[in-house]
């Protein structure tokens, strides 16, 4: 039998990351493209774990292009938050390492990255990250639009961004399917299974045109956000034993291999570019 809502909605309230020594919040980092509805997730849980009206905190639009271009944390509560995010423009290289350096607490709340300057952030924060390593477990959210195609070149990168999620973290991206029909449903859970993904959940936001409080709404976002705390307490527990310190500097050193490379591979392809090719670039 389903949980009751208030039976859900009691488990998050009472959620702690535990005995496990260093982490005190378990923070949710939203992924996905533009305008699939991260800020409208981050509007639904706000407004039904604080059981109050719907406001548009997270500054959700209704164009399909998204208007969040920084990244946001919103308290739902004292030992769990949700970070809204700037959306994917075509999931690009430099847009997975962005993505790669938010999950190993290399971004400061306010920022993102998708240019190709990655690593020169990375090594300026650095030594403040080292000195003062946060203190939340991240665990990756993707944010998908049900009537998105989901093509072979793009399920290619998601895949990238959900194998890298899984190596950074330890748990797999929870999926969250928007504005999905009975008919696709679960022609899109299977798809993303194919991916490697585990955890999905199709589940329509309340957004500015339709935020009148219903219960089974209420109930799937209170469901997300219990698979939420699970495969955080998983994630966690196997961190028991770990240590922080060296758990950083791992993190820390993969990333910037990842960015030197990529820099390098830029390098190569404008170097190899002829002179009186139009699609070569001027570095003043």
């Amino acid at each position: 039998m389903a949980q009751q809502p208030e039976g859900l909605l009691e488990r998050v309230h009472q959620f702690t990351p535990g005995n496990v020594p260093g982490y005190q919040r378990v923070s949710l980092q939203l992924f996905g493209m533009l305008g699939h509805g991260k800020s409208s997730l981050v509007n639904s849980c706000v407004c039904v774990v604080k059981n109050e009206e719907y406001h548009n905190v997270a500054g959700a639009g209704t164009s399909q292009g998204g208007l969040t271009i920084r990244r946001h944390e919103h308290e739902l509560t004292e030992a769990l938050v949700i970070v809204d995010n700037r959306g994917f423009t075509k999931l690009a290289t430099e847009e997975i390492l962005e993505a790669c350096a938010q999950l190993r607490s290399l971004r400061d709340i306010g920022e993102v990255t998708w240019e190709k300057d990655n690593l020169e952030v990375t090594l300026e924060r650095l030594p403040h990250k080292y000195t003062d390593r946060p203190a939340d477990f991240i665990l990756p959210v993707l944010v998908f639009r049900g009537n998105y195609i989901l093509t072979e070149e793009n399920s290619c990168d998601f895949e990238k961004l959900i194998t890298n999620s899984f190596r950074i973290t330890g748990v797999h991206p929870i999926v969250v399917i928007t504005n999905c029909n009975v008919n696709n449903r679960e022609e899109m859970k299977n798809k993303f299974g194919k991916l490697g993904v585990t955890k999905k959940i199709c589940l329509e936001n309340y957004t500015e045109n339709n935020c009148e409080r219903t219960e089974e709404k209420d109930q799937r976002i209170l469901e997300f956000l219990n698979m939420c705390i699970q495969e955080a307490e998983r994630g966690l527990r196997m961190r028991r034993t770990e240590d922080r310190q060296e758990r950083f500097v791992t993190q820390a050193t993969e990333q910037i291999k990842l960015e030197s490379t990529f820099l390098k591979e830029e390098v190569q392809k404008l170097s190899s570019k002829k002179p009186g090719d139009k699609s070569s670039c001027t570095v003043s």
